[in-house]
């Protein structure tokens, strides 16, 4: 049973009231408050005090189905009284002067008994009680101060029932009005305690107390509604405010029902409203002036619905629920047009009446669709871009399904939706370029589609882009806003079409023909230059140091924004790593990343991504790539992006060798609507997984299958995708020399003429793999010099790991300063696989050369060097050999030498070498001690003998 708290001045009252009662002065005392304030509780308390002073107790509660049952609360309070052949009182009275009889009776009843000894009649929810049993109970008020009896009431204060003449006859006559307060936070702290048999926590019991204003109803429900949960207490404050409690609820729908029209009306308008709002607003739309405004209040404040506070606000989120609940869908839907039209003419923010509108879907006058455009662009200004969607998708309920001011919407949505669901956004554009009736607004639609998306579009809508296009006329015969959006539509245009075979060779053309300096005042003008270039470098029609310098103008002219993801200067990112010039793409990167941050656009976020994963990789930082590439998917990029556009997160899963990440990428198909002309991404990834699984031919045959796709799309430039370098190691691994040889031969060709270190050292590195003897040595050298100043720090591992195990093979002594750079360079790019590989090159070259010194070791120093390398001191070793100190010494002198080692510890790295079977390097000093009454040889004896290969006998003299 849940203890009774806070209540200690009401059960000193009513004891007190006991006590007099028993010296025959008997009272009334009346408890009130509102819903679920403890009033009942409290009356189930009483009896156990009642008895133990010897009290006898009846009890009687009101019912709201039970008002007109006559006599019923009487009955009920009585009957325990009543002799067993009396039966129950008359059930005809009906409050005339005729019913005086049955009331003396009853009274006559209640002295005898009291006679006997002293009552507790206690009678809970009075304001229910039938009219007779209140005239009743209104005669014995007025004889309580004669008699041996304490009646203790409950009154629920704001029932319209509690202002009944008949229960203010009853309560007008009680000696103490007793009105319980909220738990206090030590109350909630022990409730809680109860409840869950062990002590809340702190956070815990505040959030209780905070969110329940200490009423032990709300207080009571909500510990229910956490009852089955295994989590600790300490887990559970954050679980407070989100609960459903249907019991609650429906406990206060009932008190809600039975109040007046007015009040209903008050908490409806409270609940639609956000709460707390302003009180004249809540009056108006409840449609109730100032004087029924406060009426209401008090109303709902009366009955425990509401907290604390100059400004109305209900008391819990259930107070809600149940008022929403009392509201047919007929009136949820004008109260809420009602609501947001008030707002809209109060000059309130329009995301407040917008709200009401998205909980509307009736209303479609001009004045909703006014609102929710502007909800929308106020939502973009707070970052919140999926917020203004909704609000610009429930403004399209409000347009004709055909016409001009519907595209429009359908415009402004899809430019919104890129942020976040860019698939969504081009459905939208595609919708409104067939209602658009002018090609300057189709142009105006279209230019909202990022490039790299247009081949996502179903074919119509790229055949009304190009329609429009043509519509439009040539971008050269044209000036003003109509000439930029004739140079956007042929940047997406030619980027779709450049996925087509024998596309790309035009794009250098195109831009042959702009001449050297094309203008890049405008941002159309710079997108087109950005695809020309785009396909120029992967058809490799120019050379890179042109690439690099175009490219960076049209960086400098470009702001750093977020919004260039949804133009085609993500491409610029592609042209500038494939001439190995991105210098200052990093930092303008990270500029339009932040700010993509700040207003929540995931979209740009996980472009931006893309392109910084993109640059890690050709740092050759794959720590920082692969972490790059976890964002990207972290944020939802596989939800909508292409492989193809993912491009540089396949690479990172290649060089890595990443499985995780590649297996991720594995079970992903989206790989574009034109991807049928483009080499499929995911025959890389397949090639790299039968790689690192061992199967070299199937590795080999993904590759051949991707070169062979890339070759029909014109993609040429070996920076971009080295496939030929890949396939050429592969069939080298099989012992294929000729087609490894005519592969990289090409890959160099093509490298010499792009012209950028990274290509041409990593063709020359598997050149150099290839090649034996002395010519691969000085490929090799010739890469190393190559990626010597470039940014690629793997690509220098992977040379100075190749170079130093082709020079360590060859006995080379600058084979190890190769391979500890390898080393070094392999771990600080984070790849732990090359760093292991060179590690375990150091480790053979430093055995081979230490078992080529040991090799160089008189037996008298590899005997010496051995039982030191074993721990053996200086003396133990000559007592063992039976040479002097000064011998030993000697010896090791030479053997650190020729090891190029300098002491002990690094000799004990050797033992393993330097035993040759029958030195003893293990054996306790003690064994090594020369036996009693043997003579040690002397050093010159000794020399001669370990040097002519015999050994002196123990125990001989040999002088």
């Amino acid at each position: 049973m849940t203890p009774l708290l806070d209540r200690r001045r009401e059960l000193d009252l009513i004891t007190a009231a006991m006590a007099a009662a028993e010296g025959g002065s008997g009272s009334l005392l009346v408890v009130t408050g509102g819903l679920g304030v403890g009033k009942s509780a409290l009356l189930r308390a009483l009896p156990a005090l009642a008895e133990a002073r010897g009290t006898s107790v009846l009890r009687a509660s009101g019912a709201l189905l039970e008002a007109d049952f006559v006599f019923g609360v009487v009955s009920q309070l009585l009957e325990p009284l009543l002799p067993e052949t009396c039966g129950e009182p008359p059930a005809d009275a009906t409050g005339t002067a005729g019913d005086a009889e049955p009331h003396r009776e009853l009274l006559a009843l209640v002295d005898h008994h009291s006679a006997r000894g002293p009552l507790l009649m206690l009678v809970d929810d009075l304001q229910w009680a039938d009219p007779p049993s209140l005239r009743w109970l209104a005669h014995l008020a007025k004889r309580l101060p004669r008699l041996p009896v304490t009646v203790v009431v409950t009154v629920r204060d704001g029932d319209t029932r509690a202002e009944g003449p008949r229960v203010h006859e009853v309560t007008d006559r009680a000696a103490h009005t007793l009105r319980p307060g909220p738990l206090s936070a030590r109350g909630t702290a022990e409730l809680i305690a109860a409840r869950f048999g062990r002590p809340g926590d702190p956070a815990f019991v505040t959030t209780c107390h905070k969110a329940t204003g200490g009423n032990p109803l709300f207080l009571t429900a909500t510990l229910a509604g956490l009852a089955d949960t295994d989590e600790p207490l300490a887990a559970l404050a954050g679980a407070v405010h989100g609960l459903r409690l249907p019991a609650l609820r429906e406990r206060l729908v009932v008190a809600l029902r039975s109040q007046p029209g007015p009040v209903r009306d008050m908490a409806k308008a409270m609940a639609v409203l956000d709460d707390p709002a302003d009180p004249v607003l809540i009056g108006r739309l409840a449609g109730l002036d100032e004087t029924g405004r406060d009426a209401a209040v008090r109303g709902l404040a009366r009955l425990g619905l509401l907290a604390a506070g100059p400004v109305p606000r209900f008391a819990h989120p259930a107070v809600r629920d149940a008022v929403e609940e009392l509201m047919t869908p007929a009136e949820q839907e004008d109260i809420h047009i009602y609501a947001a039209l008030l707002l809209h003419n109060g000059g309130h923010p329009a995301e407040q009446a917008a709200a009401q509108l998205l909980a509307a879907t009736s209303c479609q006058d001009g004045w909703a669709v006014e609102v929710l455009r502007a909800a929308a662009n106020a939502a973009l200004r707070r970052g919140a871009p999926e917020d203004a969607a909704r609000y610009l998708r429930r403004a399209l309920l409000g347009s004709s399904p055909t016409g001009a001011d519907r595209a429009t919407l359908l415009v402004d949505l899809a430019t919104i939706e890129r942020a976040f669901d860019p698939l969504a956004a081009m459905r939208h554009i595609s919708q409104a370029l067939l209602l658009l009736p002018s090609a300057a607004q189709r142009a105006m639609a279209a230019t909202r589609i990022p490039p790299s998306m247009l081949g996502s579009c179903p074919p119509p809508c790229i055949e009304l882009v190009a329609r429009t296009a043509e519509d439009l006329g040539d971008p050269e015969r044209l000036g003003g806003a109509e000439r930029d959006l004739a140079l956007r539509l042929e940047a997406r245009l030619r980027h779709v079409a450049v996925s087509g075979p024998g596309q790309l060779p035009g794009c250098a053309d195109r831009l042959r023909a702009m001449g050297p300096n094309p203008s890049l005042r405008t941002a159309a003008e710079r997108e087109l230059v950005t695809v020309l270039l785009h396909g120029a470098t992967m058809a490799q029609g120019m050379r890179a140091g042109d690439v690099a310098r175009l490219a960076n103008r049209v960086l400098q002219y470009e702001p750093a924004s977020p919004n260039h993801a949804y133009t085609a200067l993500p491409l610029l990112t592609h042209s500038l790593i494939a001439a190995d010039s991105f210098e200052t793409l990093g930092p303008w990167l990270e500029t339009a990343r932040e700010q993509a941050r700040r207003e929540n656009a995931t979209v740009p976020q996980t472009v931006i991504g893309i392109e910084l994963t993109h640059v890690a990789l050709a740092q050759g930082r794959l720590d920082e790539a692969r972490a790059r590439a976890n964002e990207v998917l972290a944020l939802g990029g596989a939800e909508w992006a292409t492989l193809q556009s993912m491009t540089a997160v396949v690479v990172t899963a290649i060089e890595s060798r990443d499985p995780e990440l590649t297996q991720r990428l594995l079970a992903y198909r989206r790989e574009g609507a034109d991807h049928g002309y483009r080499p499929s991404s995911l025959q890389l990834v397949r090639g790299v997984t039968a790689a690192m699984r061992g199967d070299v031919p199937s590795a080999l045959e993904y590759f051949l299958d991707w070169g062979r796709s890339a070759e029909r799309a014109d993609w040429r430039n070996p920076a971009v995708f080295p496939w030929r370098a890949w396939a050429a190691g592969l069939h080298h691994r099989m012992g294929n020399t000729a087609q490894a040889h005519d592969l990289i031969e090409e890959e160099y060709a093509r490298a010499l003429a792009w012209g950028t270190r990274v290509a041409i050292g990593r063709a020359l590195r598997v050149r150099g793999a290839i090649a034996e003897g002395e010519r691969g040595i000085a490929l090799l050298r010739e890469s190393a010099e190559t990626l010597e100043g470039g940014i690629n720090a793997l690509e220098r591992a992977r040379t100075a790991l190749l170079l130093g195990r082709r020079l360590g093979a060859d006995g080379q002594t600058e084979a190890e300063a190769h391979l500890r750079r390898a080393h070094e360079e392999a771990n600080g790019c984070g790849a732990t696989w090359l760093a292991e590989r060179a590690a375990r090159e150091l480790g053979n070259l430093s055995r081979s050369r230490s078992s080529a010194a040991v090799a160089h070791l008189t037996k008298a120093e590899r005997r010496v060097a051995a039982l030191a390398a074993a721990g053996a001191a200086n003396k133990d070793i000559a007592e063992r050999l039976e040479v002097s100190s000064r011998a030993v010494e000697k010896h090791l002198t030479h053997a650190y030498r020729k090891l190029n080692v300098t002491g002990r510890a690094q000799l004990a790295d050797l033992a393993h070498l330097l035993s040759d079977g029958t030195a003893e390097p293990s054996v306790p000093r003690a064994a090594l001690a020369v036996p009693r009454g043997t003579a040690a040889p002397n050093h010159t004896e000794l020399t001669r003998t370990k040097e002519s290969g015999t050994e002196p006998k123990h125990g001989s003299n040999p002088r």
